[in-house]
């Protein structure tokens, strides 16, 4: 498949014009056309009325963007037209190629591209556009050079767009995976959002603080017995969520902190759905301990 998509690009791009980039990105979308679609099923409806969904699959859009990625990362400036519109007009699975032309052109310019993405996050309709353009086109350089753009991060978290912050605290959480030594930091920098009240935030801030046990499971520990029980009511379903959705070779190591989490169980103030997501976290804390 690669050999194929690989040999189709080139010869798509061989025709590119920067100035008029709509006839390459109309046979790029005849290229993903191509390939047989899986279900949209796991797509909302108002995802589906907002936005083309083919249902092709992300190793095939993968594919497409990294070949186009290549060439875009040595002509960064003839390739922003493409991507952009990729990213606009041209569905889900135009934003999952853009994302993957992005990537390889913020390693080569990120003072010019950091801020694009972030521009375009914010037309985000979904978690899945959120991930994918956190992963792919934002990644990249914080990952290879974590000292110098690990704090570019920052205006990220405090972003009034929901999906920015989303994006930001993402790319953070998953850091450590690459660079165990930034496991605390990035934990301090994701608690940050420890209180923050979108839905579609919470959820990548349990992630990102999970995901950082594989850096380092020490300080992920440290962290949640320094919250538990939390002073303000808003950190719950994280704090909840971190233990009931841990990978479970990695739960023992949080065994310890079944007594706060009993403690926290025992407050007679929990509100229902909070002292759910409380005891759910004890339940599997005491299985953990069987």
């Amino acid at each position: 498949m690669s050999k194929e998509i690989s040999s189709q690009v080139a010869t798509l791009l061989s025709a590119y014009n920067l100035v008029a980039p709509q006839p390459t990105a109309d046979s790029l979308r005849d290229l993903w056309f191509q390939f047989e679609p899986k279900s949209t099923g796991f797509v909302k409806a108002e995802q589906l009325a907002q936005q083309e969904t083919i249902g092709t699959p992300v190793a095939v859009l993968k594919s497409i963007g990294q070949e186009i990625g290549k060439v875009a990362r040595q002509r960064v400036d003839d390739f922003i037209s493409l991507a952009q519109l990729l990213w606009a007009e041209y569905g889900r699975e135009g934003r999952i190629v853009a994302v993957h032309i992005l990537g390889p052109m913020e390693l080569a310019t990120p003072d010019k591209i950091m801020p694009l993405v972030m521009e375009l996050c914010r037309t985000c309709i979904s978690w899945e556009d959120a991930d994918q353009l956190a992963m792919n086109a934002l990644e990249p350089i914080v990952r290879k050079k974590p000292a110098q753009w690990l704090s570019a991060m920052e205006p990220w978290l405090a972003d009034n767009n929901k999906w920015v912050r989303r994006a930001g605290v993402t790319v953070i959480g998953r850091l450590p995976m690459k660079h165990t030594d930034y496991t605390a930091r990035c934990l301090t920098l994701t608690e940050r959002l420890l209180l923050d009240e979108e839905q579609d935030v919470k959820r990548a801030v349990s992630f990102a603080i999970r995901i950082a046990t594989r850096g380092d499971i020490a300080p992920v520990r440290e962290f949640l017995a320094r919250h538990i029980p939390p002073e303000n009511p808003a950190a719950t379903w994280v704090l909840c969520d971190t233990i009931r959705s841990m990978t479970k070779q990695f739960l023992p190591q949080f065994a310890s902190l079944l007594p706060r989490y009993q403690q926290w169980a025992a407050d007679p103030t929990l509100s229902g759905q909070d002292r759910r997501s409380v005891e759910s976290a004890v339940k599997i804390l005491q299985e953990v301990q069987r």
